[in-house]
């Protein structure tokens, strides 16, 4: 090699040399700036690291980098864990900026994610793109940056919690001195399937298909944010909007739903709650709710922290023309309005009241109002219970049943019943009687049953029972003279002194009646004085129809009603 050659060799080593070490201090020195930048952008409890496998640089075009962003989320917010994002961006460096292009969508995968300790799942990767409006990032020394990109999940998921996210769309837009907005869509689904001690269990709700956009303007202001759930093409609909500040690391979101009509021409509640199906059936009535759900973290500079964050939620429904059938029991005429002191688990306090046109425990008890709450035991306690029946009233003592298996006790207290009105359930043709009655009527209600149990009722003085059957029954009839003429002859205008009713039945059954009495007929054997004991039996009148056209709603229960649509104090 001559001299000429040598030189060559040596200026042709030292600029590969030169453009190698370049490369190697662009890459590091790139490592550090961006680990840099996103560790302070994140917020402390992440730590950012960049891997850069391949960097081409051309001088006659732009610089293309293949690499692998990793992000480990050690606390704050309740997440931790490492996403990575991996693949090929092309960076783009002009007199007017710099621009970031993904060569191609780059892969979003996750490992070891969890949120409260609860593990979350990304069976496929995710995708970040580029916006169609142009670069993801494109930086200007004189305007700053200006960001766009969309990222796609196909499916998020806690196993544990029993609960997935699929189809996650979310774009972020952002230029100087522009708001920060996000767009951001998908649909939550309930999987109790997934969790093997209950593989049976249903969705507690149909899938929820949610869009919301959030934005601020600076990055210490506070997030406003807007949006709607729906579900059964829109049969259901909520409404939410939503603050977050990011320096008290405290927000708030606010949900209203549009009334919702269930069953006849509405929402079946299958539909709607596969496992709310399970407890009530035919389930009727137009229900509209509200919540809200605050939380508050450590406070802070904007950045994550890892204390507990305090998360309460409260709400109220109003409910319309409600009714529906709890196992062997039977409601209808539901209105009012019930307040809720957590959502989950649902917790109504003591003190709510609904007026109740109809309940039906075997027989019809009407015009009731039940003053009540429903624990974290899943347990109805009433504490009140007062029922309008057979022209008196029935007051249940205390009592507390669960929903989904009732199963106990509930003793009705009966004052100033009509006598006639109580023997018109049995439907025995040709009985007519007055007179007031108290006493107690303990119903029994367990494995799908409501036993009416050993009722006793006590006239509260004297009063008149006929029984005149247009054609007397076969044990009843006779010839002229025979015990039996000489029974239905008593009856037909007999005056008591004292009189006791029992009843014994199970509801969509036979109800007997017990009748001892003793008094005397004045044309029966003149009027010596008689005492008898009858039964008498027949089919339950399960409603009483002329009561519910007739329901009034109460006044205090109405106004409740009515004053669901005010704003309450923040």
């Amino acid at each position: 090699m001559g001299a000429r050659g040598r030189w060559a060799a040596a200026v042709g080593l030292v600029v590969v040399a030169t453009g190698a070490a370049a490369v190697i201090g662009l890459r590091a020195e790139m490592d550090r700036k961006i680990a840099m930048a996103l560790e302070s952008a994140l917020g402390a409890g992440t730590l950012p690291r960049l891997e850069i496998a391949r960097v081409a640089l051309w001088p006659w075009g732009p610089m293309e980098i293949d690499g692998a962003l990793t992000l480990t989320r050690t606390a704050g917010y309740g997440l931790t864990g490492q996403i990575v994002v991996s693949g090929s961006v092309v960076l783009g460096i002009g007199s007017d900026g710099v621009t970031v292009t993904p060569s191609s969508c780059l892969t979003v995968r996750a490992d070891g994610m969890a949120l409260n300790q609860s593990p979350l799942a990304l069976p496929e990767a995710g995708a970040l793109c580029e916006e169609e409006s142009g670069p993801a990032l494109n930086w200007r020394p004189d305007v700053g940056p200006t960001l766009a990109a969309r990222l796609t999940v196909p499916r998020l998921a806690s196993p544990t919690q029993a609960w997935a996210v699929e189809g996650i769309r979310l774009s972020f837009r952002h230029a100087p001195g522009q708001l920060l907005t996000l767009d951001a869509a998908a649909t939550l689904h309930h999987t109790p399937a997934e969790q093997p001690v209950k593989p049976q269990a249903k969705p507690v709700l149909a899938p929820l298909t949610v869009a919301v956009q959030a934005a601020r303007a600076t990055p210490t202001a506070a997030w406003t944010l807007s949006g709607a759930v729906r579900a059964l093409d829109g049969g259901l609909t909520i409404h939410a909007t939503a603050t977050h500040d990011p320096l008290s690391n405290s927000g708030r979101l606010d949900l209203r739903s549009d009334p919702l009509r269930v069953g006849g021409a509405g929402v079946a509640l299958a539909a709607l709650s596969p496992r709310l199906a399970r407890v009530a059936q035919a389930v009727t009535g137009r229900l509209t709710a509200k919540a809200r759900l605050t939380w508050t973290g450590e406070p802070g500079t904007g950045e994550a922290r890892t204390g507990e964050w305090a998360v309460r939620s409260s709400g109220d429904v109003r409910i319309e023309g409600g009714g529906a059938t709890l196992g062997p029991v039977r409601v209808a005429g539901v209105n009012g309005v019930v307040a809720l002191s957590s959502l989950w688990p649902p917790v109504v306090p003591d003190g709510q009241r609904l007026a109740v046109a109809l309940l039906d425990v075997g027989i019809p008890l009407t015009d009731g109002v039940i003053r009540f709450g429903y624990g974290r035991d899943r347990r109805v306690d009433v504490d009140e219970a007062v029922w309008r029946w057979g022209g008196g009233t029935l007051k249940a003592e205390p009592f507390e049943l669960s929903p989904s298996a009732p199963n106990g006790l509930v003793t009705l207290r009966a004052d100033g019943v009509d006598l006639g009105a109580l023997l018109d359930l049995i439907r025995v043709d040709g009985v007519a009687a007055n007179g007031r009655l108290s006493g107690r009527l303990p119903v029994r209600i367990g494995n799908g049953r409501v036993v009416l149990d050993g009722a006793v009722f006590d006239a509260a003085g004297a009063g008149t029972l006929r029984y005149a059957p247009a054609e007397p029954p076969p044990g009843l009839s006779g010839p002229e003279g025979s015990p039996t003429q000489l029974l239905l002859g008593a009856l037909s205008d007999f005056r008591y002194d004292s009189l006791r009713l029992t009843l014994e039945g199970e509801a969509g059954g036979e109800l007997r009646a017990g009748l001892s009495v003793r008094g005397a007929n004045p044309a029966f054997y003149d009027g010596h004085p008689v005492s008898l004991n009858l039964t008498l039996s027949g089919a339950l009148d399960r409603i009483v129809r002329q009561s519910l056209d007739t329901y009034r709603i109460p006044d205090a229960v109405r106004d409740r009603m009515t004053g669901f649509d005010q704003p309450k104090d923040p």
